[in-house]
């Protein structure tokens, strides 16, 4: 971890006399690296994110051996923790140019160990991520018709690249991304696959990320995914069938019970996933089974990541009780579908402040917007100085923050013993970089 260029340790009494847990920081640890960033932060702890990748792998590898979990750098592309997943096994699932540069030239990546998804890339990059050898999984007709024009310019070379195809799932209806599997769009992919000699179809890849992430959902997919696999692949076996992502990670009772009984467990999703495939491509002398991929995000470090503010000023408003921070929704409020995200209260030394106390308060932010209100009727009974820390921030958080009013603010982690800053508070330089 040390050697990566980026990281900066950061000495912090406080956090080496006691090891940090997001679950449970002190104020003296919150207040020091509060003064040493000079604003609201990020904090990542990595041994978290360890604990994440090897409970979710071992709960399918004991499943089914042949399997390879790809981070989705979408959820969290900061490239401290990218790197950290690489050490750890991870492949790297990527949906743009943006994202597979962050994963070959930032964290180190082998293409052979990148996975293209996304439904809108250029001609160029096609034709980059193909003849690196990334797996590329087309995601429409269109992009099909870019890999047929690689092909036609490298006659030489022999590609594999997978498709992503949707069709009707359980809990989940449509999607409009990918492929239709349906019989006419299959026969079409079946006179493509013949049409073109220097070029192979070795896999199908699902992805639903407007449905539950129920258990019925996974299955309802895998089933989609072998059902299209057998008809494609009549004769042999695919290299690949990929799951895709949207898994839940593990969470805190407060945001669980919010999704009542659709969450479900690592061992709960490898076993709606791996017996279906189990099933279908049974172990055999000489014949592989197909590698099967899974692509999670937020399950990986969504519970490893908080944000922190430090209350600045509390005051009455139409008989409201407001605290205001310097972070606003676009630090916190990442989730599209509505959920109230654990709110941590953590009080001065000496204080009477309780969560107990039957009293509540808003928090509101630093935009101007009087609609910036992150969060409401939070308990306890707060005053300038103490901290909220604002739980489960890993995933969709600093990656969807935008430097508007105020630049974005640093991340720090924690890994071994040492905490590190891997991103520092933006700026005007940093805002302004791109602007001429």
């Amino acid at each position: 971890m040390s050697t990566y260029k980026e990281y900066t340790g950061v000495h912090v009494p406080s956090f080496e006399k006691s090891p940090a847990r997001l679950q449970r920081l002190s104020y003296a640890q919150l207040k020091e690296l509060a003064d040493i960033a000079e604003d609201a932060y990020y904090l990542l702890d990595l041994n978290k994110v360890s604990d994440n990748y090897h409970q979710f792998r071992s709960c399918f590898a004991q499943q089914y051996e042949a399997c390879q979990v790809a981070y989705s750098f979408k959820t969290n592309y900061t490239p401290a923790l990218c790197h950290h997943l690489k050490e750890l096994g991870c492949f790297a699932e990527v949906v743009s140019r943006m994202e597979y540069d962050i994963a070959t030239k930032v964290v180190g990546y082998h293409p052979s160990q990148v996975i293209v998804n996304g439904p809108v890339h250029s001609q160029q990059f096609v034709e980059t991520v193909m003849t690196d050898g990334a797996l590329f999984n087309a995601d429409a007709w269109y992009l099909l018709a870019m890999v047929e024009k690689v092909c036609q310019r490298y006659p030489e070379r022999h590609f594999k690249i997978g498709v992503r195809i949707t069709y009707p799932i359980t809990e989940g209806g449509d999607s409009r991304f990918g492929i239709p599997s349906d019989k006419a769009n299959m026969s079409k992919l079946i006179n493509w696959q013949n049409s073109l000699k220097n070029c192979e179809i070795v896999g199908f890849h699902s992805h639903y990320s407007n449905s539950s992430r129920s258990t019925v959902s996974f299955a309802s997919r895998i089933n989609g995914l072998l059902s299209a696999s057998e008809a494609f692949f009549s004769s042999t076996t695919p290299n690949f069938i990929n799951v895709g992502g949207g898994f839940f990670g593990h969470m805190p009772d407060s945001l669980a019970v919010q999704y009542g009984e659709s969450v479900a467990t690592f061992e709960q999703y490898a076993e709606a996933i791996c017996t279906p495939i189990r099933s279908q491509y049974t172990v055999q002398e000489g014949v592989n089974q197909p590698l099967l991929l899974l692509e999670p995000g937020t399950a990986l470090v969504s519970n490893a990541m908080v944000f922190v503010a430090q209350v600045l000023e509390v005051k009455s408003c139409s008989g409201r009780k407001v605290a205001l921070i310097n972070g606003s929704n676009h630090n916190v409020n990442h989730k599209w579908q509505g959920e109230t995200l654990p709110v941590q209260l953590i009080t001065k030394p000496g204080s009477r402040s309780t969560s107990n106390s039957g009293e509540t308060f808003d928090i509101v932010g630093n935009t101007c917007i009087e609609k910036d209100i992150i969060c409401q009727t939070v308990n306890g009974t707060v005053q300038a100085g103490d901290f909220v820390v604002f739980q489960y921030m890993g995933g969709y958080s600093n990656v969807l923050k935008q430097p508007f009013i105020h630049p974005c603010q640093g991340i720090y982690a924690w890994h071994n013993q040492r905490l590190l800053r891997i991103k520092r508070s933006g700026d005007m330089h940093s805002v302004l970089s791109d602007y001429q």
